[in-house]
């Protein structure tokens, strides 16, 4: 392939709209400047007609792998990076995945300019949704990176079976815990890490013992943070204490048959919180796990998979416990729960060249959470809000999902998925009692910024998808294309939400209850390759979506100009692409490229979306021997200048343009003959001053807070598996 070729398809990556001239040129320059590092790697495959095509194998980008398009898996155990705070923090080591700071704990992913739950997470087959409304605990914060075995990453719209919505993606936390042979009957991992900047230190041990019968397995993590610096010297309030507790039974009578039960246990406590009015003293989490797995032999049937879980969440913010109030008379308090069950019974099943998943999932979600005021700490009684006043989401869906191979080279793959919906808000009528201020009930509040009141609510949704993929190469690439439709009820939050802003009204924070779920249809295009020089990946995709659920300002049209945060429908879209390329240059030595650019736009009122991750461009050597390596990154990432920053007439969700920067890492790793690991490096080697463009919410007037990131990091881990 010619370079002109590449300088094309990089170009056409880059330039998405040509509505910013300003966007287009920078786009062009980065296009260009990819191409030529490129230029050696097309000269050299030109010059010799005659390299060897490999076997298409498993392309790995900053420790991801990418085995087929959209779809990417992270092993725990071949991490090179160090230690990260959770499970959130972890998803940012993936090329392509941006994330909102709050704190030192808590970050909150985002996946092609989407978050919340536009993504369906899952940790070890279960839904776990967080107790504060406003996302201290997202459930990647769950996510104890050394208590899974692998994370799997599903870009867009890939799959009906991991739930309704999903449209930005899925994510799988997963456990792996495989079956004994004969003669072995224990397996284990245990080791620690440090982190400077924050004086962070962290361990775990991950032990299993059985035979080939069953098993059991016992995992425990600590991790316990001060506050970080920024680059600036400037310390950022982001301590936390995190404990996590897990143990597996497993009975495995044959190779085709696996039945385990599981309790975990996490505890969070002392969480500390830049960007909110609030800290969290404690959160406590209790889940419960049961799973089946029944290889069949019935006609077509080949497999029959059982999953139930059942999530029990507390969790308690405050402004007193962890800093000082604002007034003697604002001490307030949040306590909230979140109690989920899920599960699903998923058929396989195979007749001629079709391989066929069918079948049901359940989940039901019920979340409560009052804000209370008083005048010193013990004496916080008054209820000021109902936030989440008993709000109940409970969903079934029935999938079908088959994938037919229509030749040696050729696929394609149909989904079609059904969702029956129903959300009621059963304290929407109580009254709170706080003296201060005008008080309204969740009802109350609803009918002053929509006109009505309702407290359940039914949606039907359909979705589907058609999937496409043609091998070439002779079988060493793949193209692919993909139309999707995904429909995402609202949450929670966005559909009862009902804070009361008390003395300021212009602080009331309020869902809407007739809500109409988004409806996003999605058609993408990507390839990959890998010969024995380079590998290549890649994607673009558009999503038009209609009755986008966004945050925004009232605007006087509940009549009283008091420019409250509510939810309304709109029309958008978003549009971006995914690039990443390996070169190798020799069997021990790999650089690599990835990049990640996404637009969005809201069409019915004409302006940028707000929260949308600028471009990010990230550059990556790496030399591994057999038991030793090294490695360096720089991250790239581009101003932000389209936002919808402005409260008056936008939505204000934006805290400001936010400027690029550049951060390098490097790490290295060294491997004992006793198999002990010890990993090593440096991050933001250079102590730069920066902020993601992602931004949350301050926890009593719903205004936004940016909050910037740590400055330089020394870090170490050691580990040794038995």
């Amino acid at each position: 392939m010619h370079a002109n070729c590449i300088i094309a398809h990089a170009h056409s990556c880059f330039l998405i709209k040509n509505e910013r001239k300003e966007t287009m040129k920078k786009s062009f320059v980065l296009s260009a400047l990819f191409s030529l590092w490129l230029m050696p790697v097309w000269a050299e495959d030109t010059a010799d007609k005659k390299e060897t095509i490999i076997k298409m194998e498993t392309i790995i980008v900053e420790d991801t792998q990418i085995s087929e398009p959209a779809r990417s898996r992270l092993i725990i155990s071949e991490r090179a990076k160090g230690p990260v705070s959770d499970g959130g923090d972890l998803l940012t080591t993936i090329p392509g995945i941006s994330s909102a700071r709050m704190g030192g704990h808590g970050v909150d992913p985002v996946v092609r300019g989407q978050s919340h739950n536009r993504l369906n997470i899952l940790l070890d087959g279960a839904y776990v949704h967080g107790g504060c409304p406003n996302r201290m605990d997202p459930p990647s914060s769950y996510g104890s990176s050394e208590t899974y075995d692998e994370v799997e990453v599903i870009k867009g719209s890939q799959t009906v079976r991991q739930g309704g919505g999903g449209s930005g993606g899925t994510v799988l936390f997963k456990r792996n815990t495989k079956r004994f042979t004969e003669g072995e009957w224990y397996r284990g991992k245990v080791g620690g890490g440090y982190r400077g900047n924050a004086d962070g230190r962290a361990g775990f041990a991950d032990l299993t013992v059985g035979n080939t019968q069953g098993y059991i397995r016992i995992i425990g993590n600590y991790d316990n943070s001060e506050h970080y610096k920024d680059g600036d010297g400037h310390k950022v309030r982001s301590a936390y204490e995190m404990a996590t507790g897990n143990v597996m039974l497993g009975w495995t009578p044959d190779d085709e048959t696996r039945v385990e039960f599981g309790y975990e246990a996490n505890d969070t406590d002392d969480v500390y919180f830049a960007g909110a009015g609030m800290d969290s003293p404690y959160t406590q989490h209790d889940a419960y796990r049961l799973k089946f797995d029944r290889g069949l032999s019935f006609g077509a049937l080949q497999k029959v998979s059982g999953r139930i879980s059942y999530s029990d969440l507390k969790h308690l913010m405050d402004n007193y416990s962890l800093r000082t109030p604002p007034s003697a008379t604002m001490y307030k308090k949040a306590p909230s729960t979140s109690d989920t069950l899920s599960g699903r019974l998923d058929f396989e099943a195979s007749h001629g060249n079709f391989l066929t998943n069918f079948g049901i999932d359940y989940q039901s979600n019920k979340r409560d959470a009052v804000r209370y005021r008083g005048g010193s700490p013990t004496n916080v009684i008054e209820s000021q809000s109902f936030l989440w006043p008993d709000a109940r989401l409970q969903t079934i869906g029935l999938y079908g999902e088959s994938e037919w191979v229509m030749s040696d080279n050729r696929r394609m793959k149909f989904g079609l998925r059904y969702d029956h919906v129903r959300a009621t808000a059963d304290k929407a009528y109580r009254t709170p009692t706080d003296p201060m201020g005008t008080n309204l009930s969740a009802s109350g509040l609803y009918t002053f910024y929509y006109g009505r009141s309702s407290t359940s609510e039914i949606e039907n949704n359909i979705g589907g998808l058609v999937r496409f993929e043609q091998d070439y190469l002779q079988g060493k690439g793949t193209f692919y294309t993909t139309l999707s439709r995904s429909v995402r009820t609202a949450d929670a939050t966005e559909r009862y939400m009902a804070g009361n802003g008390n003395a300021n009204e212009s602080k009331r924070w309020v869902g809407n209850p007739f809500i109409d779920p988004e409806k996003h249809h999605q058609i993408e295009i990507g390839t990959r390759f890998k010969t024995k020089s380079w590998g290549f990946d890649s994607n673009v995709y558009y999503n038009r979506i209609s009755d986008f659920i966004l945050r925004t300002r009232d605007h006087g049209a509940s009549g009283t100009g008091n420019n409250a945060n509510i939810y309304k429908n709109v029309s958008a879209y978003l549009i971006g692409s995914e690039m990443s390329l390996n070169r190798y240059w020799t069997d021990h030595l790999v650089s690599g490229a990835s990049m990640a650019y996404v637009y969005g736009e809201n069409l019915k009122e004409d302006r940028p979306l707000a929260q949308i991750p600028p471009l990010e461009v990230s550059v990556t050597t790496d030399y591994k021997k057999s038991n030793w390596g090294v490695g360096g990154k720089v991250l790239m990432v581009n101003n932000q200048s389209r936002v919808d920053d402005t409260t008056s007439i936008g939505s204000g969700l934006d805290v400001r343009k936010t400027s690029g920067f550049s951060v390098t890492e490097l790490h290295g790793s060294y491997t004992f003959d006793m198999g002990a690991r010890i990993k090593f490096g440096v991050d933001n080697l250079f102590d730069k001053t920066y902020a993601k463009h992602m931004n949350l919410s301050n926890s009593f007037d719903a205004n936004q807070v940016q909050v910037k990131e740590p400055g330089r990091s020394i870090w170490v881990t050691m580990d040794i598996m038995f």
